[in-house]
């Protein structure tokens, strides 16, 4: 061989050694996770939970950051972009599966940029309604909506946000007719149907809970394939007739293209390892998430599935991001 092939093989196997090595001493310093919400919201807080558990197993600290903006776009570009040796890392929801349909144009390829680590939890949703709205139950309220069709209003966290699309995905299947209000963000979305500005709202169910609770808002519905203990008494959309309409959000791991393979596993063992402690599912579970954990090609199918099926729903309702 040509004394330049053979030097350009020799560099090539003292890259594939280093990162080899590196790989196997993962991790040897602090790691960031990028929460692409503000502080505060179900992702983050189910996020700084896991953080401080899978930290002491891993043995560094991992350090959360909050990139919030374009429906999480910010957050998914910058580990897109970041080194892919596992040190900086995405905390990914719904929005890896449905950026694709909603935003074609993006400067980057969620399916091919990032990698996927592990699920952690999956957190359903819950249909809603202010409680002056003479809605007992989901078939009241689709009669409601027949017979005024389009005087009822449903809000939501803004076009194509999570509360927006499981509202598209509930009124597909059920024939729901109700006028859309998008606001800025859950909170304002979810305020206005407490406050009767708006009648009807699809949030997670961390979110909504205290409200339930409170009297300020009745639980007609749950997306989740089965029902939820902290609501034993509500219907699951499944059971009421309407499997399709089952929608649960999730919070996982993902990483740039090009992790190395042990370091995937590593992180997705310290996930699983975490998520057996019983007082950080207590904690967990008060957020109304429940223990979904899957590894690097479980969760990777997971968002596949669940893009293909969210394609569905944008282009049957026609939603166009602003």
């Amino acid at each position: 061989m040509r004394p330049r092939a053979l030097r350009w093989l020799a560099a090539l196997a003292l890259l594939a050694g280093s990162q080899a090595g590196q790989a196997a001493g993962y991790p040897d310093h602090a790691i960031t996770w990028v929460v692409p919400y503000p502080p505060g919201g179900t992702t983050d807080v189910i996020a700084r939970n896991l953080a401080q558990a899978m930290g002491p197993i891993l043995g560094q600290s991992i350090v959360v950051e909050n990139k919030a903006g374009a429906g999480g776009q910010t957050a998914m570009a910058y580990v897109a972009r970041a080194t892919p040796d596992g040190y900086t890392l995405l905390v990914s929801d719904a929005s890896v599966a449905t950026a694709p349909s909603l935003y074609p144009s993006m400067p980057f390829d969620p399916a091919k940029d990032l990698q996927a680590v592990a699920l952690f939890v999956t957190v359903p949703h819950v249909l809603v309604v202010n409680p002056a709205l003479k809605a007992n139950s989901l078939k009241e309220l689709i009669a409601l909506t027949e017979k005024e069709p389009g005087k009822i209003n449903f809000s939501s966290g803004g076009i194509g946000s999570p509360l927006h699309l499981a509202g598209e995905a509930l009124r597909l299947e059920t024939g729901l007719k109700w006028t859309h209000i998008p606001y800025k963000g859950a909170g304002p979305a979810l305020m206005a149907a407490v406050s009767g500005e708006a009648q009807v709202a699809t949030p997670s169910l961390p979110a909504a809970l205290p409200q339930v609770q409170a009297g300020k808002l009745r639980a007609l519905a749950v997306t989740s394939p089965q029902r939820i203990a902290l609501l034993p008494d509500v219907p699951t959309v499944g059971e009421l007739g309407y499997p399709k309409a089952t929608v649960f959000g999730w919070v996982g791991l993902h990483a740039p293209a090009g992790t190395p393979p042990q370091v995937l596993q590593t992180l997705a063992a310290a996930a699983r390892k975490a998520l057996q402690d019983p007082a950080l599912m207590e904690r967990l579970k008060g957020q109304g998430a429940e223990n979904a954990y899957r590894d690097s090609a479980g969760y990777g199918k997971l968002v596949t599935e669940e893009a293909a099926r969210w394609k569905r729903v944008v282009q049957e309702a026609g939603i166009k991001p602003e």
